[in-house]
């Protein structure tokens, strides 16, 4: 018999599906009606959602690598174990309101002094992530619902690129060349490659073609696992010059026939965790204000575009989008007095001659040829 609704003799209608018969709660036909056609179209069930704590648990579970970043799995346990389970963990999926999120949002701004940024990773990233499975793999009550959608959140200023100055770049290396030199190609390779350090740190001999100076980029080493490139754009081949393929050569784990082309001093493949042993001390003998080491990467990026490399070329060589370049760095750049004032006069005179600017377009300088930095 296909699933229907019956009334006790209290004037409950119930939900009959074979064995299941599960009251509705309701004393209204109108809405057992509706309670039927959901039922019979997936979008209810009479059986009680998991706890947020429940569905946790398991969905937690499936946060492993290649699916996820050990480092977002890592994320998601610190904000639901520290926040989220303590306030949510005893409430059914089909509970959580929008109302009670903002309540939260305020509770961890206000109590518990968090900064905006870190309270919305909590609720709008990590909170949100598992709810949205939580759809996907239940429905039912909650399919197509999301209480997090209509909360608010301040625009924050985002943080701009750090780089180093050029004076302090070589500085830098020099640095390492006198006094580490074990790991001077490594911290040379990222002034002058622009490359990600997780990119670095997953390179393999495999990647490199000494003979062509090309070296292909499509996986990066984060806590101690290698995954996919930060986005599809990451994925790229770049080419070296004689300068940097002579840095290759100078590695012991070509010679030693390891797999990693960056490894420690014990022959280990490194990862981020070398920054906070060997980068912060260089930085402090030569009274330079500290910068994580992805700014190598910023450093290297910036002088590009203050060179007047081509914009597209530069995106493609680094990994990343135009825009972010435009947005991040462009944007930084103060322009040369003199040409500002020289180009004004040039266009009052034209607008004073009634001449046409229609048509006209900018053209690019000259294209970016890879690997022509020079350490």
């Amino acid at each position: 018999m296909a699933a229907h609704i019956k009334q006790n003799k209290f004037g409950v209608w119930y939900l009959v599906d074979g064995y299941l018969c599960k009251s509705l709660k309701t004393k209204t036909k109108r809405e057992a009606d509706v309670r039927l056609k959901q039922y019979n179209q997936g979008k209810f069930s009479p059986v009680e959602l998991p706890t947020v704590k429940e569905f946790y648990e398991v969905w937690i579970k499936q946060k492993i690598p290649p699916l996820v970043r050990p480092s977002l799995a890592a994320d998601y346990r610190q904000a639901f174990n520290a926040h989220i389970l303590p306030r949510f963990g005893h409430f059914r999926l089909s509970h959580i309101k929008t109302r009670d999120l903002v309540d939260f949002q305020a509770e961890l701004i206000a109590k518990k002094e968090l900064a905006v940024k870190t309270v919305r990773n909590i609720i709008d990233a990590s909170f949100r992530a598992m709810y949205r499975d939580a759809r996907i793999q239940i429905g039912g009550e909650i399919e197509g619902r999301d209480p997090f959608i209509d909360i608010q959140w301040p625009r924050l200023a985002k943080a701009k690129p750090d780089p180093f100055t050029v004076e302090e770049r070589d500085r830098i290396i020099a640095w390492y060349i006198e006094n580490d030199f074990f790991y001077y190609p490594l911290v040379a390779w990222q002034f002058h490659t622009a490359m990600r350090p997780s990119e670095t740190f997953a390179l393999t001999w495999k990647d490199v073609d000494l003979e062509a100076g090309t070296v292909v980029i499509n996986k990066s080493r984060n806590m101690e696992t290698i995954s996919a490139t930060k986005t599809a754009k990451s994925d790229r081949i770049i080419e070296i010059n004689e300068t940097l393929i002579s840095l290759l050569k100078l590695l012991p784990s070509r010679v030693l026939g390891l797999s990693n082309v960056f490894v420690g001093k014990r022959g280990t493949p490194m990862s981020k965790k070398w920054a906070e042993h060997f980068w912060k001390e260089p930085l402090d003998k030569l009274g330079i204000r500290s910068r994580k080491f992805y700014a190598c990467r910023h450093t290297t990026i910036t002088e590009l575009v203050k060179a007047g490399q081509n914009i597209k070329a530069i995106a493609d060589y680094v990994g990343t989008s135009v825009a972010m370049i435009e947005a991040n760095y462009c944007a930084r750049l103060k322009p040369d007095r003199e040409v500002f004032e020289k180009l004004s006069k040039q266009v009052t005179e034209q607008l004073k001659e009634n001449s046409t600017l229609e048509g006209k377009r900018l053209v690019a300088g000259p294209g970016f040829e890879p690997g022509t930095s020079r350490l």
